[in-house]
């Protein structure tokens, strides 16, 4: 399997760009971790749920729960008994898709990025937030659904609604977290914008000098908002990513040596050091560990 392969696994329930579905398809529905390069918004209508965010979080999920994933969020969402209820609405689409539609004071991905706390893939909803969020999807199903000639300038259409929605998700996920949103707009953007680059170039060189650079960002500086925004160091940010990566490889059945190149270690010593530094197991330990999970499921 190539890493082209591993990266499109989920690709095929994409129609374009974007793809929304509502699914009531009892149990859970995908095989286990997992990392797509779409980012995806998912409303869990259904209580009794588990979510997965690596091997040490793990989150009992209920109905009026959003979830938030970019590309870099492995996780693991389904039913905590077999064929128990689990209906949801599902959102993938390519950050593209909808990214050039923010202004220089609002992302409309914000919501997908912005990481400094605990937990923040997940927002709780008011009963009142979980029915305008459903009907804002079934509004967008409906216009998903229509032929083009049924519907002038659909596709349009869909990125207008999809904006609208994903604001009306910001504006929540600031309500719930608190966010200044004053200050730091402009130190947030080029935040994102680094963010976007590793997380497509993870595999590449990247120093903190070469992001100073390329960005045009004293060093110094941007490691500061770095932190203010996602927590961690640029540094420390890219080996996550690729640790992420390795882990989505490892699960899919690579070797380690293919892993190591393709997550964008330099050489084999270095990948198994720091894996193990991260994860607590060496790479071939994590992969037999998760093909036990897997049949346990």
């Amino acid at each position: 399997m190539t890493k082209h392969d591993v990266e499109n696994q989920f690709e095929v329930s994409l129609n374009g760009m974007f793809s929304l579905q509502y699914k009531d398809a009892p149990g859970t529905s995908n095989k286990g971790y997992h990392i797509h390069r779409h980012y995806e918004l998912l409303l869990c209508l259904s209580d009794d749920m588990f979510l997965n965010l690596g091997e040490q979080r793990n989150f009992s999920i209920s109905a009026n729960t959003l979830l938030l994933f970019n590309n870099m969020d492995l996780h693991y969402f389904g039913t905590r008994h077999p064929g128990g209820e689990n209906k949801r609405y599902v959102m993938y689409f390519e950050p593209s898709y909808i990214g050039y539609l923010s202004t220089a004071h609002v992302n409309l991905l914000e919501c997908f990025l912005f990481r400094p706390f605990e937990n923040s893939q997940i927002l709780k909803l008011t009963a009142k937030q979980s029915l305008d969020l459903q009907k804002r999807f079934d509004e967008i199903l409906y216009i998903q659904n229509q032929s083009d000639e049924e519907c002038y300038g659909k596709e349009l259409h869909l990125q207008l609604m999809v904006a609208e929605l994903l604001l009306t998700v910001n504006t929540q996920y600031h309500q719930f977290y608190h966010l200044n949103t004053a200050p730091s707009v402009r130190n947030r953007k080029v935040v994102y914008d680094i963010i976007e680059y590793i997380n497509h170039n993870y595999e590449d060189e990247i120093s903190l000098d070469f992001l100073s650079k390329k960005f045009f960002v004293n060093k110094y500086s941007l490691c500061e908002m770095f932190r203010n925004v996602v927590g961690s160091t640029p540094n420390q940010y890219l080996i996550n990513c690729r640790i992420m990566k390795a882990k989505e490889l490892l699960i899919a059945g690579e070797t380690v040596d293919s892993v190591c190149g393709k997550a964008g270690f330099g050489s084999l010593s270095h990948f198994s050091r720091i894996f193990k530094e991260k994860v607590g197991q060496s790479p071939k330990q994590y992969q037999l560990s998760m093909n036990n999970f897997a049949r346990l499921k």
